[in-house]
């Protein structure tokens, strides 16, 4: 066995000081792992944030249309139904049934639409198709909105008889 010089201690002593501390690079790979990290948490919590938002205007919009089906079925499916008198903030825009609102925050469209499927003469009653259609931006903007913007459309049907509903 060669003596290079060093002995136990020195041997040891020269290691423990080449370990003892941290470097420059593996300072700057920690950071750019942290970095890295640090990246992806925002990204996954803006994208979380942004669908809760999503989720929460498409409740908002079922409710709507669910609220506006009931009272238009209370009145029989009445073709002059008119959900301005809930007081809701339902404000017509033209002279289609198409009115817009601000509900639970969100600028909200609702179409109305109303189709009679059968009659049947002898009993004097029609199976009326109702049907609401609830659209927004997806931006939230109070603007109308495009082809391109989410929609929830629900329907049900009434029974109209002669007496009117």
């Amino acid at each position: 066995m060669t003596d290079l010089g060093l002995t136990g201690r020195h041997f040891r002593h020269r290691h423990l000081r080449k370990s003892a501390g941290v470097t420059l690079l593996e300072l700057i790979v920690a950071t750019v792992i942290l970095a890295i990290a640090s990246l992806g948490a925002l990204t996954y919590q803006y994208h979380a944030v942004k669908r809760a938002r999503s989720a929460r205007a498409e409740i908002v919009a079922a409710q709507l249309a669910q609220l506006l089906l009931d009272d238009w079925k209370s009145t029989g499916g009445n073709e002059f139904y008119d959900p301005t008198d809930l007081d809701l903030g339902l404000e017509q825009i033209g002279s289609d049934p198409i009115y817009r609102v601000i509900f639970n925050g969100f600028p909200m469209r609702a179409q109305l639409w109303y189709s009679d499927i059968d009659t049947d003469a002898e009993a004097g009653v029609t199976l009326r198709e109702i049907r609401v259609t609830i659209r927004w931006r997806r931006d939230y903007k109070n603007l109308e909105p495009t082809a391109a913007d989410p929609t929830f459309t629900s329907s049900t049907y009434v029974r109209r008889d002669q007496s009117g509903g």
